[in-house]
């Protein structure tokens, strides 16, 4: 540590980055590498390259982007997973869920829809389905 600040660039996945506890919010985007855990307020997107738990104080209004990503609080909006989505029975979600696995423990509140992708190919799944989506089902051809 270097004058207060510590050096992540060698941190695995698996180590504690980020504890945003009850009590603070925060309005614009989080973005780390590894793991953290949010039990505040947070008005922005999320973006973890790692696992990412939302404690049961947690309420998020925007965008989440993880590889493990598990709810136990509010989410209004969509959470991409990479590898996994877990709703505890604690979660309240509105919004669109892309994930290749989807766990939903008996109690949790899901108002939404879900896509399931392969591993590793979220976001290139997410972009081909929105670019089909625009697309006309059918042409005409004269």
């Amino acid at each position: 540590m270097v004058f207060g600040k510590e050096d992540y660039s060698n941190s695995s996945a698996d180590e504690m980055i980020i504890y945003m506890g009850k009590g603070v919010e925060i309005k614009g985007d989080i973005r780390f590498d590894g793991s953290g855990r949010i039990d505040g307020i947070v008005e922005g997107k999320v973006t973890a390259k790692g696992s990412l738990v939302l404690g049961d104080g947690a309420v998020i209004s925007s965008e989440i982007d993880g590889d493990l990503i598990t709810v136990g609080g509010k989410v209004n909006g969509k959470i991409i997973g990479h590898q996994k989505v877990q709703l505890l029975k604690s979660s309240v979600v509105t919004g669109e869920i892309m994930t290749p696995s989807l766990i939903i423990e008996e109690g949790a509140q899901f108002n939404g829809t879900s896509k399931m992708t392969e591993e590793g190919n979220t976001i290139s799944t997410m972009t081909r389905m929105d670019e089909a989506e625009k697309r006309p089902a059918v042409m005409a051809v004269k």
